[in-house]
């Protein structure tokens, strides 16, 4: 019996240094977010950014990639206390965007997951989140591979896998002789990370020999993107060290309209229309997120649609479908004020 009684003393003993183990590593990561506080640009800054630059210079062209699609609750992304809406349904998309000026340069914005790489993230949601099963889509490396030898560059919104895990892929598709894709990154984004962000700055560092040229970005609060006029990029932090929101004017139909491409800053469009948070579980214990540095993004966001911006919000599949944004069709040269092409990219078609 006292041998048991030791063996159950050490058990006891093992698992509370267990769980003050991860208390201490989940208070550093918290205190460290709530570290990274880069000066945000104001409303009339970023509106501003667009204006001074001729209309003939700026992207003409977006379009999207959905690489993944995952039913889940709602509950699992916005605050279940101040969502206005709890309960309605909520499909997760795993995107990656493209943007392109008429002379044929163009910018990724994030790469989105391979399909088995998909299929596995979607199971370990599905265990833990009450989700349904992952649908994967066409991986970006597929769909981009008849272009891949044109010059592109790449912005991050953050560094979480299923935003950087198709570089390897993309990498591995592109032709001998094919420029290096330009990695553009906030100083914050290239030197800070915490646990949640090691697995995707590993698949970058194992993508950059011969395939990624990384740059750094002025310290600006909103960094002008090198040789692609009318892009932006602002420090957000708040969800990573590192997290981007890139901000770009675009030219389509006679119009200029900046998009703003947010990222993990929100998961669903609701968190930024209505101001409500992620789920204290996710931000407290899964992500450690700097609540009120994510608060003053969520407003900044919010007013910037109010003043006639276009929101991108990564996981928002409804949202998304919402913008009709066409599948990237591929051809080099294109009129600046061409029609949209829907191709059903946010509406479920081409998953399986």
């Amino acid at each position: 019996m006292r041998a048991l009684r030791r063996l159950g003393t050490a058990i006891a003993l093992l698992l509370a240094g267990v769980v003050a183990a991860l208390g201490l590593v989940l208070s550093w990561a918290h205190v460290a977010i709530r570290g990274v506080e880069p000066e945000l640009p104001s409303l009339e800054a970023i509106l501003a950014a667009g204006a001074a630059l001729p209309p003939e210079r700026l992207p003409v062209r977006v379009s999207a990639v959905n690489t993944a699609r995952q039913p889940m609750p709602r509950e699992a992304v916005l605050d279940p206390h101040l969502d206005p809406e709890p309960g309605t349904p909520y499909v997760l998309a795993i995107p990656a965007f493209v943007l392109e000026w008429a002379d044929g340069r163009g910018l990724l914005v994030d790469a989105g997951m391979e399909r088995d790489a998909a299929l596995d993230f979607g199971r370990l949601t599905e265990r833990f989140g009450g989700a349904g099963p992952m649908q994967a889509g066409t991986p970006l490396a597929e769909v981009l591979a008849p272009a891949l030898g044109r010059p592109w560059s790449l912005v991050l919104t953050h560094l979480h896998i299923d935003h950087t895990q198709g570089l390897a892929a993309l990498c591995a598709a592109r032709p001998a002789g094919a420029p290096p894709v330009r990695l553009l990154e906030t100083r914050e984004q290239a030197t800070r990370s915490n646990y949640t962000t090691r697995a995707a700055r590993q698949q970058v560092a194992e993508a950059e020999p011969g395939c990624l040229a990384r740059e750094t970005l002025d310290p600006a609060p909103l960094a002008p993107l090198p040789g692609l006029p009318g892009a932006f990029v602002i420090r957000a932090a708040g969800h990573t060290p590192g997290s981007q929101v890139l901000v770009a004017f675009v030219r389509q139909a006679g119009r200029t309209r900046p998009w703003l491409f947010s990222g993990d800053v929100v998961n669903h469009v609701a968190g930024i229309r209505h101001d409500v948070p992620k789920p204290a579980s996710y931000r407290w214990l899964v992500t450690p997120e700097a609540d009120g540095r994510l608060g003053r993004l969520r407003r900044l966001l919010r007013a910037a649609e109010e003043e006639g911006a276009v929101l991108v919000v990564s996981h928002d599949d409804a949202h998304l479908a919402r913008l009709d944004l066409p599948g990237w069709r591929g051809d080099a040269a294109f009129a600046a004020d061409s029609p949209a092409e829907p191709a059903g990219v946010f509406a479920g078609e081409g998953f399986r």
